[in-house]
């Protein structure tokens, strides 16, 4: 199925496109997608291809595909670790401020936070790299299937949820010694596919748990494989929402669950409403959940398709005219502000900085439900002061790792630098939509020069600072 867009192909449907499948423009890029023509460019974001320019950028980065076990040795042996930890959040703003596959950064971000672990926490911060190299980035445009199968399989789920430490209880001297954890058994249903509100019982959260008993880790101080263990496998029948498995089963009886809960119609909409919450508006339409959800059950589970429903309907357009925007999350503002001065990462770690004041410290966020994808849940005063801090530093150059040069971006533009009217002119033209009210371009125009920094910086670092920056 191709997008088929029903509205017409204009600026402000380029400007929108870039705000949702992407993480905001570039200086450039509204006429940039109108050239290439808008449904090509959503068609080529929805089929990424190689990218040689990111590629060589990451190259300095061999810590980005050591293996689990690797890093565990590492670790042992008094290796490095905060500085491969820096390498992969380096990498991760890296990907997403400059990988042409902007589609596909966005959905590596939204997937790890549906199925999300705690990198901090003891054994993933040596797991976490590999869980979203290996399990997240290879299925964002798959089959769902793929993506839980991935996430059930890989030993940072397994540790974060505690699943490595779940065997079947045993009678032992005549008393029952309990070993069944049920902590995976209840997220895989509650957060990872049917969700809290598909009608299962505790029941059917203990026996899920049962099908993955034996699912584990070799060792979690001197390995970091998976490993599945037959004597520590609960072989009864078990009973999970519908799904009958017969007893005497193994490792099958967790692929089995997987299969059925990642196709259930309960997914179909609980993942339907997620994705559209992320691409449409805070509390989407139930018109464009149940379209999305028809296609998730006709096609299998194809991601892909799901949102080629999505871009090409109606719900998911109107929002380019909706009078104000959906609020951007802390890295989505971070992230588009240094896409909008076109700015060059060759360090994350002060970007870093800035998000985690914002409140949404990257790959730290503790409860398995993972960040909220409503703009509202992030509106408050701390995060505003924050984000303007931001926005005023980057413009002004004062970001280590971060190269900025809004003065130079002013003239290729046509525009005179020393003039603020330009500055803020470019600025509203190129990044915000023409969305800059006309008593702030007022006051903006206004700015005097002298001083540190630049009158362009300022200009471009409050015009960032500004609510039409701060949506989407």
């Amino acid at each position: 199925m191709s997008v088929v867009l029903p509205v017409n192909s204009g600026p402000q449907s380029a400007l929108h496109a870039l705000n949702r499948l992407a993480f905001g423009p570039r200086p450039g890029d509204i006429r940039r997608v109108l050239g290439q023509g808008l449904t090509q460019w959503i068609e080529d974001q929805l089929h990424p291809t190689a990218d040689s320019i990111l590629a060589s950028r990451l190259a300095p980065y061999g810590s980005l595909n050591y293996t689990v076990p690797q890093m565990v040795a590492i670790a042992n042996a008094g290796g490095p670790i905060s500085q491969i930890r820096d390498e992969f959040y380096t990498a991760k703003i890296l990907r997403a401020v400059h990988s042409k596959n902007q589609l596909e950064e966005i959905l590596v971000d939204f997937w790890f936070n549906h199925f999300n672990v705690y990198l901090p926490d003891d054994f993933l911060q040596y797991s976490t790299p590999s869980y979203e190299r290996d399990a997240i980035r290879p299925n964002v445009l798959g089959k769902f299937r793929d993506l839980v199968r991935g996430s059930a399989n890989h030993v940072a789920m397994m540790f974060y949820l505690d699943n490595y430490l779940s065997r079947v209880s045993r009678v032992v001297n005549g008393v029952l010694v309990q070993g069944l954890n049920e902590n995976y058994g209840r997220e895989l249903m509650e957060l990872h596919t049917v969700g809290v509100d598909a009608g299962y019982t505790q029941e059917h959260v203990f026996d899920a748990a049962r099908c993955f008993t034996g699912w584990g880790i070799d060792n979690v101080n001197t390995g970091g494989s998976f490993m599945y263990r037959a004597n520590q496998h609960d072989v009864g029948t078990k009973s999970v929402f519908g799904l009958a498995v017969a007893a005497n089963g193994q490792k099958d009886d967790g692929d089995r669950l997987i299969d059925y809960l990642a196709t259930h119609p309960s997914t179909a909409r609980f993942v339907s409403r997620k994705l559209a919450r992320r691409f449409v508006s805070d509390d989407p339409p139930n018109s464009i959940v149940d379209k999305c959800a028809a296609t998730f059950m006709a096609t299998g589970g194809d991601i892909r398709e799901v949102l080629t429903t999505m871009f090409s309907s109606t719900e998911f357009w109107d929002e380019a005219r909706a009078p104000e925007g959906k609020p951007k999350t802390p890295v989505e503002y971070a992230i588009s502000a240094l896409r909008a001065c076109d700015a060059q990462v060759a360090n994350g770690t002060s970007v870093r900085g800035y998000i985690f004041n914002m409140g949404m410290p990257l790959y730290q966020c503790i409860p398995p439900t993972g960040y909220s994808h409503r703009g509202i849940d992030w509106l408050n005063p701390s995060s505003h002061l924050n984000r303007m801090n931001f926005a005023l530093d980057l413009a002004a150059g004062r970001l280590t790792g971060i190269v900025v040069d809004v003065a130079g971006l002013v003239r290729a533009w046509g525009g005179m630098p020393e003039d603020p009217r330009s500055v803020a002119n470019f600025m509203n033209s190129e990044v915000l939509g023409h969305k800059l009210r006309p008593d702030a371009m007022q006051t903006l125009s206004r700015l005097a020069l002298g001083g540190t920094p630049t009158l362009a910086a300022k200009v471009v670092g409050l015009c960032l600072a500004s609510a039409p920056a701060q949506v989407r």
